[in-house]
């Protein structure tokens, strides 16, 4: 009898325990949001003073991944992929890629330089920006931010698919952007800058932005933005991600 006395109380921790767990569970998948955006390891040591200009692309992968040892993101392979099958058009050559990486105690940067070439001349340009940082309290190396920017070359001041409004939406892609969120962003973007009077000459305006919000909740912030000429011509997409979460 004496055991019997046992088992509901043995039920009822059981299911708390249960409830606990599933809690947790639900907690942990909201503070991830966005995890294959970000990058965090323990790390003992910052990452001293170095400076490498003008370097191949197999170069800075090489040093990024073995002398830094920090991770290099999918953001890179997805800005090459849309160079290749969204920018680039038939009888177009990608040039060759050239890195600049520099280190100065707790931060790390590298830039790639993606150019699309139509026979000899420069047509789109492409940079991608990595910043990587070393928290000495925590000991710990983040990814804190990715950035594109790419834009036309030259006279000619539309892509050579001309497909701004499609470039924008890839580049949403690579961000993470949900689709029904990009859409609704880009075609309020469009309605609200149709008329070229209220265009900013030589100025970035806002398609997406949660920057504010991501800086105030600690969450991954994402951004894209239009950019115009000093004829107010739509010619310069800017995408980023910034890693403000604990």
């Amino acid at each position: 009898m004496k055991k019997k006395s046992y088992l509901p109380f043995v039920a009822i921790i059981v299911c708390v325990l249960l409830c606990v767990s599933a809690c947790s569970s639900k907690k942990q998948t909201s503070t991830v949001e966005h995890q294959q955006l970000t990058w965090h390891e323990k790390r003992e040591k910052p990452f001293g003073t170095f400076d490498y200009p003008e370097i191949t692309e197999k170069e800075a992968f090489d040093l990024l991944k073995n002398k830094f040892n920090v991770h290099v993101p999918n953001f890179v392979k997805e800005v090459k992929e849309m160079l290749k099958a969204d920018v680039k058009s038939k009888g177009m050559q990608e040039g060759d890629p050239e890195f600049t990486m520099y280190a100065s105690g707790d931060e790390l940067k590298a830039r790639a330089y993606y150019p699309i070439n139509d026979r000899d001349e420069l047509r789109v340009f492409a940079l991608v920006d990595l910043k990587y940082s070393y928290n000495k309290e925590k000991k710990e190396v983040r990814l804190t931010s990715q950035s594109l920017s790419m834009t036309t070359y030259g006279q000619k001041i539309t892509y050579p698919k001309d497909n701004f409004d499609e470039l924008l939406a890839k580049s949403a892609e690579i961000i993470d952007l949900p689709k029904k969120l990009t859409d609704q962003s880009i075609q309020h973007f469009k309605e609200e800058y149709k008329e070229i009077d209220k265009r900013p000459a030589s100025s970035k305006a806002i398609v997406y932005s949660n920057d504010q919000e991501a800086v105030e909740k600690k969450k991954v912030s994402q951004s894209l933005l239009g950019g115009f000429d000093s004829k107010q011509e739509l010619k310069e997409i800017y995408a980023s991600i910034v890693d403000y979460t604990d």
